[in-house]
């Protein structure tokens, strides 16, 4: 007599799914480092001084 029973299909975790895809993991450290990146020039930008009136009035002219 066979068995009529389905074998258990086991349930896989998040992170294993997550670590067995290297595409999706690739495209995860690009993109974070991206941002991370970005938000960093961004930080950096907003802390220059602003330009003396003096200059702007010579480049203007």
């Amino acid at each position: 007599m066979e068995n009529d029973q389905q074998p258990e299909i086991k349930k896989v975790p998040f992170y294993r799914m997550i670590m067995d895809d290297f595409m999706l993991l690739l495209f995860l450290g690009v993109t974070i480092y991206a941002i991370f990146y970005l938000l960093w020039g961004v930080m950096e930008l907003s802390n220059l001084p602003s330009i003396p009136e003096e200059i702007k009035n010579n480049l203007i002219k």
